[in-house]
This record gives structure tokens, C-alpha cells and sequence, in this order.
């Protein structure tokens, strides 16, 4: 300080080290690339006008020239991690094609391989109009293009995690994030019987599984399932007239639907069957005329018999799709309080997630239930996470893509931190000591 100037009473604090994740995490690289004169051209070609036309001729310009991405093996990924997040790319509507939409997604390879990165397109309109495209880069643990189907996903996402839980006596968690209308009712459910490759679901391919491993371990085991919705905060039974459940937790702090009915299965075909006279709250919104209002999920457990002691249990939530109040275009009050209620359940995982990337003393898992139900199987014991982010390729849909990329981006960040701590930290080399050159004392 100056000479005569008073000293501060209380010093500024010295500020907070960045956290390990924010360090050592790799965001999406961004790279932006203007109009040539050669994509009018292109468009020309191909009856394309306006800034649609530009846009599309660079997106054919990119791919034409992007190497193709590599290839993962995610069945070993999905084994060993706690937490997965694979991204899954919808094909283009009809509707939308009509409307004038086009493609803005790049997997850049063979769709029906999984992939380790995509690209997102996002046009733009600079400053002094001239038009550019902005290219969001995005790894994952595997990315699934429009063609893969939904045995393709199970097979290298969830089986493993299935596999795990049913060795190690653990719970699990398969989760699909996405906007309305991206594809995670389709991803789950699936398109029913005659639908082609993707007439079953999540659902059905983990019973399939999960019965085929109870042949294999010799009997003696029971498979129950339990199925309810998460609606404006609170749980509702989708097998037993929507009654009213509550989410508790014991004094281990193990988490408990109270009240569920849960009925005993014999093979997967009685699931589906039992799925089917659910009723899940679902209603018509600007941007798809079937929108879920609620967070179905289902809970499945195996049972040993003999001591009630359970096996293993798996959790596969299939979660209301996010929103923008601005572009949502309701009138309706019941449907903006549910999207007011969505927006809220999913910022508060989100917030989970960061508070344990972070390492913070404090995870707010009771601020939603939600949270609460999905807290075993981010902190549990031999827990696994699966999360399949769901995309809409569609131009109209392309801010609501990126934040579905960040959101899961987010989670990645977690998972990477989590396998950096799960590492034995290496052993620093210490400095040589001195020699005292002190003269020793005479002996007595």
C-alpha cells in the first residue's frame, strides 16, 4: 500500500482453485466456417434458394471432406464404467422434410456403427449478413446414427450394465434425456408388434435378457416389476388405477417406493402385457400432438425367494422431454405447469451432477423425487448409469439439440472426473535430504 494510505480490514480472499474436471475435461470444439462461392452454386444446382440452400450446400460440403469418424467398441466402455452416455440420432419426419427442414447432424460414418463423436451444425448470419456454420464437435461414450435400431443400442449400451448388476448384486439405471418429439418414448417402448426393427423397446429387450440370465443361474428366482410416473412432484402407480406412491428412504439410506404394486413375472411377453393397460399422462403440445408429461419409469427386481434378499434391481426411466417455455406456444395452463415442473426435475439432476463432479460436500438429491429415486444408482454400491441422449436432426430442432448434447456433455464430464479419482495416485519424488555438517559432540 502507499505511504500514509489505510490498510484494508479484511484482505480479499485468494481465489478458489479450479476444480480437477474443469481442467482436465474436453468441452466441444467449436469451428466456424463462412459460405464459398461454390455452395450458391451447389444449391442453384439443386433448385435450393434462399439461406437454406447455402446452408444445406455447406453441410454436403462438410461431409464430403470430414474424415470418417472412429469406430468404438462401447461394450467394454459400458462394462466398466459407473456412468455411460451414448447419443442417438432420429431420423428426419415426414413433416419436417415438408417444412422445409433439413439435416444438420453428422455422424460421419456408417450409421449403423457406433461411433465415438458427431458433429452439429448450426447456421448462422454474421454481423455484416454474410452467411456461416458453426461446427459443434461432441464425444461420447458412442453415438448411434439414424439407421441403428434400438437391438443395436441395447446390445452395446445397456446388456452390459445388465450383465454387471446381475454378477455383482447391484442397481442400475438406464435413462433417456431429450426435447419432446426426439425419439426416447420410441427408444424405451418401442413401436409395437409389425413396426419393423425397432418394434421392441428398451423394455422388452432388458426382460428378455434378464429372464434368459435367471435360466442360467439354475432357478430358484423370482422377477417382480413395478411400474408408476413422476408427475408435478409427485409418484403415481401406472399398474394399480394411478394411486398415490411415496419415495422413501430407509436408515442404510437405500431408496423405497412405498405402496407400488409390483406383480410377478413368468417371461418378458407378461411385461409387455402388463405395460400395456398402463395409462401414462401425456398431452398435445405446439411441437408433438402425444408429448409425455410425466417420468415413466420402471422398476424391475430379482428376487431370491428364500430370503426376500434381491438379487439385483434396474431402473429404466424413460424422462418427460425438456422445454422451452418461449417456443412451447401454449395457451394452456396445465401445460405450462408442466413443463414449469419438467424443466425443474431436470435442472435439479443436472445440479446432482454437477455437485458430484465437483466433489461438494452437498448433492441435492431430495430436491426433486426424481433425484431421490436415481440416488442409488449414483452413489449405491456396484451401481451402473446408462444415458442414452436422444437428438433431433431437423434445422427447426437445432438449438434444442445442442442443449441436449451439452446437457449430456455435462454428465461425460462427471464420468471422466470419476474414472481420474478411481486411479491410484502416483508417488511424487521427494527431494534428497540435506547432511547437517554440525560437528557431533565429544562422547561423555
Amino acid at each position: 500500500t502507499q505511504a500514509g494510505a489505510p490498510e484494508p480490514r479484511n484482505p480479499p480472499p485468494a481465489p478458489r482453485p479450479m476444480p480437477r474436471r474443469d481442467l482436465e475435461s474436453s468441452p466441444a470444439t467449436i469451428k466456424v466456417v463462412k459460405a464459398k462461392p461454390e455452395d450458391k452454386r451447389w444449391a442453384e444446382q439443386r433448385g435450393l434458394a434462399g439461406d437454406e440452400g447455402v446452408f444445406q450446400a455447406m453441410i454436403a460440403r462438410y461431409r464430403a471432406g470430414a474424415p470418417p469418424s472412429v469406430s468404438v467398441s462401447v461394450r467394454d466402455t459400458a462394462s466398466r464404467a459407473s456412468l455411460s452416455v451414448f447419443v442417438r440420432k432420429r431420423p428426419l419426419l415426414d413433416e419436417e422434410l415438408r417444412r422445409g427442414g433439413f439435416d444438420v447432424v453428422s455422424t460421419c460414418g456408417e450409421e449403423e456403427t457406433a461411433r465415438a463423436s458427431l458433429v452439429a451444425h448450426e447456421p448462422k448470419v454474421t454481423v455484416d449478413l454474410s452467411r456461416a456454420m458453426e461446427n459443434h464437435t461432441y464425444k461420447f461414450d458412442g453415438v448411434y446414427g439414424e439407421s441403428a435400431t434400438n437391438q443395436q443400442v441395447f446390445d452395446s449400451a445397456v446388456r452390459p450394465m445388465v450383465e454387471h448388476l446381475f454378477a455383482s448384486r447391484g442397481h442400475g439405471t438406464c435413462f433417456a434425456y431429450g426435447q419432446t418429439g426426439s425419439g426416447k418414448t420410441m427408444t424405451m417402448e418401442g413401436l409395437g408388434s409389425g413396426e419393423g426393427d425397432n418394434s421392441a423397446g428398451i423394455y422388452s429387450l432388458v426382460a428378455d435378457d434378464l429372464f434368459r440370465n435367471v435360466r442360467g443361474a439354475g432357478g430358484g428366482l423370482t422377477v417382480r416389476a413395478g411400474f408408476f410416473e413422476i408427475y408435478r412432484g409427485k409418484c403415481f402407480d401406472l399398474l394399480n388405477k394411478k394411486r398415490s406412491v411415496q419415495v422413501m428412504e430407509d436408515e442404510h439410506g437405500a431408496q423405497h417406493v412405498v405402496g407400488l404394486h409390483q406383480s410377478t413375472l413368468a417371461s418378458a411377453e407378461e411385461l409387455l402385457l402388463l405395460l400395456s393397460t398402463s395409462d401414462r399422462t401425456t398431452r398435445a403440445t405446439a411441437q408433438n400432438t402425444h408429448s409425455s408429461r410425466s417420468h415413466a419409469v420402471l422398476q424391475i427386481e430379482v428376487v431370491e425367494p428364500a430370503s426376500e434378499s434381491v438379487r439385483c434391481k434396474l431402473s429404466l426411466v424413460d424422462l418427460a422431454g425438456s422445454e422451452w417455455a418461449a417456443k412451447a406456444q401454449s395457451d394452456d395452463r396445465q401445460n405450462r405447469l408442466d413443463g414449469a415442473e419438467i424443466n425443474k426435475s431436470l435442472l435439479c439432476l443436472k445440479e446432482c451432477i454437477r455437485a458430484l463432479g465437483s466433489q461438494s460436500s452437498h448433492v441435492p438429491f431430495r430436491g426433486s423425487k426424481l433425484t431421490q429415486l436415481l440416488k442409488d444408482s449414483f452413489v449405491g454400491e456396484n451401481s451402473r448409469t446408462v444415458m442414452i441422449a436422444t437428438i433431433s436432426p431437423c434445422s427447426v430442432c437445432c438449438e434444442h439439440s445442442l442443449n441436449t448434447l451439452r446437457y449430456a456433455e455435462r454428465v461425460k464430464d462427471w464420468q471422466a472426473m470419476d474414472r481420474q479419482e478411481a486411479q491410484p495416485p502416483q508417488p511424487q519424488p521427494q527431494p534428497p535430504r540435506r547432511r547437517s555438517h554440525r560437528p557431533r559432540p565429544p562422547p561423555p
